[in-house]
């Protein structure tokens, strides 16, 4: 029970940064969209891929891929842990927009041929790289607090001061 409430605490705290992260990077989005009078619903996105990108994070901190690098100097755990990150959002992102486009043409050829159509690829560079700089913020925090002592980095956020 003691592992479980260890768990959602960490799940948490991740999900609330990636919602904070996630959802300024949407809210950006949406005001700039506001321009051309398009709207755009960012809450419900912001939350699932908080949530969805929590528990990877959660998960895959636990590999032995992501802490291959355990031994080298921290901006270096940064990169690659920023660089893995982003090129699992990369792929993730691809297969999702080729399922819709499969689910759009019922052809696995006709669909690769529309997402090479549909794709723009400036936008779709834009969020990766958006979402990048959140995942770099993320590991930087995280190696800061390794670096201080566990918990040290959030006592120095939301505990009172001792003035």
């Amino acid at each position: 029970m003691e592992k479980f409430k260890e768990e959602m605490k960490k799940v948490g705290s991740l999900s609330l940064f990636f919602f904070i992260g996630f959802g300024y990077i949407l809210v950006m989005m949406k005001l700039f969209l506001e321009e051309y009078n398009i709207d755009a619903y960012v809450l419900s996105k912001a939350i699932i891929s908080a949530l969805v990108c929590a528990k990877a994070v959660a998960i895959m901190d636990m590999t032995p891929l992501l802490n291959r690098y355990s031994e080298s100097p921290r901006y270096i755990r940064v990169l690659y842990k920023t660089f893995l990150y982003t090129f699992a959002v990369f792929i993730i992102a691809v297969i999702e927009d080729l399922f819709h486009a499969y689910h759009e043409t019922k052809v696995i050829g006709e669909a690769i041929k529309l997402f090479l159509e549909t794709r723009h690829f400036s936008h779709f560079l834009a969020v990766t790289m958006s979402i990048s700089i959140i995942f770099l913020i993320h590991n930087i925090f995280q190696e800061i607090d390794l670096y201080l002592g566990k918990g040290t980095l959030s006592k120095l956020f939301f505990a009172k001061p001792n003035n």
